[in-house]
């Protein structure tokens, strides 16, 4: 799961980012539209993976990861090239953590909305400009095309989808505003269109937290369509920098109850539909994280494609039903531990053993 953090310049995209990396990426250090981005793995915080390696005493313990990308702020005006090139980082992203400055006193839902529809307009008018150039192409080749074979019928689908878009995008609404059928995500999934992609809305406070909450609130009411969280940048990334006994003291003196990453990695599972099964044994206690509704046979081909191609059947026991029951020995005498077939819809903190042959 991949997260690209945008913002325009001087929200404090890479203080954020270092706050959930716990990175040192010296702020505003991007030269130009064409720096490299910024890139961290972070591993998603989990206490059932904790418990369940209590359990088992594993060999290795593998949390669920989430890679963050910072890429160079997206300047008001700063044309098409430059927006292209800061773009292109972000077609392959699952979701966006927007960035918004509001760690000075003048900062309100206001103006917090407004940076955000200048981002979101930045990425409709891209978006518009690859279904443009890919609509005239298609128009022409469906126009010279002959009789009713399976290439024309194909293209003439996907150009129909097309003008849909573009009928959105030019009323200034997003691609994810539009009903869209499995089939037809799958024909976009080669444009990267950036306004299909969720977001989230970071607001960089400072640290005091004295109106914090009512900012928060003021925003949600303005775009209850967006995933709106607070997060003290500067503070957190100086928390990230201290040794964590030294953090968790400065934690409770300032009153912070969590870091940031918990909340935020939680958002994007939220935004993207994604859960988590877990796997455990003496040798790995694992996080897999996949779509929700995903099956069994789905589970098994995230691990490995071999279970996947000789998919038996899977074993599955709640996380609490494991936990309470001590093993898997256990759990089986309780009758909690159930075979389930590849169709089986995984649910959070399933914890999965798949049986395979191949």
């Amino acid at each position: 799961m991949e997260i690209g953090i945008v913002g325009l310049p001087g929200s404090g995209k890479t203080t954020v980012f270092n706050a959930l990396a716990r990175a040192r990426v010296q702020v505003g250090t991007f030269s130009g539209a064409q720096s490299a981005p910024n890139r961290a793995v972070v591993k998603v915080p989990d206490r059932r993976v904790d418990v369940l390696a209590e359990m088992f005493h594993p060999k290795s313990i593998r949390p669920a990861e989430v890679q963050f990308v910072d890429v160079a702020g997206l300047a008001k005006g700063a044309g098409l090239e430059s927006e292209a090139a800061v773009l292109g980082h972000l077609r392959t992203v699952d979701a966006f953590l927007v960035v918004i400055a509001a760690f000075d006193a003048s900062a309100d839902a206001e103006s917090a909305i407004g940076d955000l529809a200048s981002l979101e307009g930045t990425f409709i008018l891209a978006d518009l400009d690859v279904v443009d150039r890919r609509v005239e192409r298609l128009e022409r080749e469906v126009r010279m095309a002959r009789g009713a074979d399976l290439e024309r019928q194909t293209k003439a689908r996907e150009l129909e989808l097309l003008v849909r878009l573009r009928a959105a995008l030019n009323e200034e609404r997003p691609v994810r505003s539009v009903t869209l059928s499995e089939d037809d995500r799958m024909a976009l999934r080669g444009f990267g269109l950036l306004s299909e992609k969720p977001l989230m809305a970071v607001l960089n406070v400072g640290d005091d937290q004295t109106g914090r909450e009512a900012l928060l609130e003021a925003a949600r009411q303005r775009r209850p369509d967006v995933d709106w969280l607070a997060v003290p940048g500067r503070l957190e990334m100086e928390l990230a920098e201290l040794d964590p006994e030294e953090a968790a003291e400065f934690m409770r003196a300032m009153g912070v109850d969590e870091l940031a990453s918990g909340p935020v990695i939680q958002a994007a599972y939220r935004i993207l539909d994604r859960i988590s099964f877990l796997t455990a044994g003496p040798d790995e206690v694992r996080a897999w994280t996949i779509r929700r509704g995903a099956t069994a046979l789905d589970a098994a081909a995230a691990i490995h494609t071999d279970l996947a191609r000789g998919f038996i059947r899977a074993e599955v026991v709640t996380y609490d039903d494991l936990v309470e029951a001590g093993s898997f020995a256990e759990a089986r005498r309780r009758g909690r531990l159930r075979s389930e077939g590849r169709a089986y819809v995984v649910q959070d903190g399933d914890v999965i053993n798949i049986l395979f042959n191949v």
